[in-house]
Parts: structure tokens; C-alpha cells; sequence
């Protein structure tokens, strides 16, 4: 800060504390109308305010997520998966449907082996999607606008995380909550009779 900035900041601050301490007078006008001011006169009555409502600030916990780490990385007895990703919606991609419902679909490579137990489990936002599925797809319904995270694992019998996928942000745009499935089109007009 230079000299400058610190003399208005000094000054600034002497200026708010003196407001901040300053009288409220009351005084009823001659159209009986009741005036509140900061300034005394004529039969204006100090009048004692009650201190300030303050609240304390609560207290910050971090956020944990229950969902693994993202990456598209092999974890201890991955099964053999080379790749995981989620296809649709696409990264940074925008969503439009007034009910919310977003169809979310991942591939795998090679595919999911159903016979050793092996599902899927989508995340949405940090949170377990529903029941881990045999099919690389989900659909989320009801969500809400705004922007969003999925990603998916694949999963073992026991419900060991196998491979991970990356996670994908979209944005999901609804025209309004009060109209879920739009307004209604306009009415065609009636063609002239010949």
C-alpha cells in the first residue's frame, strides 16, 4: 500500500467508527408525522436503541465425499478394465429438459464381466446414484438447474471399486420449474375459407 491508500483508509475508518457510535434522535413534525435522525434539534428525544443482533459463525467442517477418487486408474485387481468414461453428457456440455431428467451413459473397455459380479455405480455431486447396475447407463430424474458432476466406478461383488472414471461436469438448464413441460405453443390460426 502506498502513503496515499493509507491515509484513506485511516480516514475511512474514523468516518465509520464516528457513524457507527452516532445518536438516533425521535421528534414528531407538525403533520404528526414520528421523524427518526441522527441529529438533535428542536423536540427531538434521544432515543436508546437495543445493541446489535450479532451471530456467532458456524463452526466449518470440510465437505467429505463418499465417492473414490477420480481417475481412469487401474486399482489393485481392476479386473482387466483398460478405460472407463462417461460418454453423455459431455464435459462442459448443457443439458436442456424442463422435467430435469438426464440420461447419463459410460463406456468401458473391454466390457463389464456380469459373471464375476462386476456392476456399475454412477455418482452424481459426490453421491451414490441408486443401486449399482449391469448397465453402463442411468438415468437422474427431477434434478435440479445448474451445474452438475457424474461420474461412474465399476465395482466388484464385494463392492470394490475396480476402475474409476473422470469426473464430467454439465449444466442443466430448465425453463422454470412452474411450467415442467413448457408453454404451451400457440394456436394456429384458422386458413380463410374459400
Amino acid at each position: 500500500m502506498n502513503v496515499v491508500q493509507i491515509v484513506l483508509f485511516a480516514i475511512s475508518t474514523s468516518l465509520c467508527g464516528g457513524a457507527l457510535a452516532a445518536s438516533v434522535y425521535k421528534s414528531v413534525d407538525e403533520h404528526g408525522n414520528v421523524v427518526y435522525t441522527d441529529e438533535p434539534g428542536g423536540d427531538g428525544k434521544q432515543v436508546d436503541l437495543p445493541p446489535l443482533s450479532t451471530y456467532p459463525a458456524p463452526d466449518f467442517k470440510p465437505i467429505t465425499i463418499d465417492s473414490p477418487t477420480d481417475g481412469n486408474r487401474d486399482q489393485p485387481g481392476s479386473g482387466g478394465y483398460k478405460s472407463l468414461a462417461i460418454t453423455q453428457p459431455a464435459q462442459e456440455g448443457t443439458v436442456r429438459d424442463n422435467t430435469g431428467t438426464v440420461e447419463v451413459q459410460a463406456a468401458l473397455n473391454p466390457g463389464l464381466n456380469e459373471a464375476a459380479g462386476h456392476r456399475f455405480q454412477f455418482y452424481l455431486d459426490g453421491k451414490a446414484i441408486g443401486e449399482p447396475l449391469s448397465v453402463p447407463r442411468a438415468t437422474i430424474e427431477n434434478l435440479d438447474r445448474g451445474a452438475h458432476d457424474v461420474r461412474v466406478v465399476v465395482t466388484d461383488a464385494a463392492g470394490n471399486v475396480l476402475k474409476s472414471s473422470e469426473s464430467v461436469r454439465f449444466y442443466l438448464h430448465r425453463m422454470s420449474q412452474n411450467f415442467p413441460h413448457g408453454p404451451k405453443p400457440p394456436s394456429k390460426p384458422a386458413s380463410p375459407a374459400n
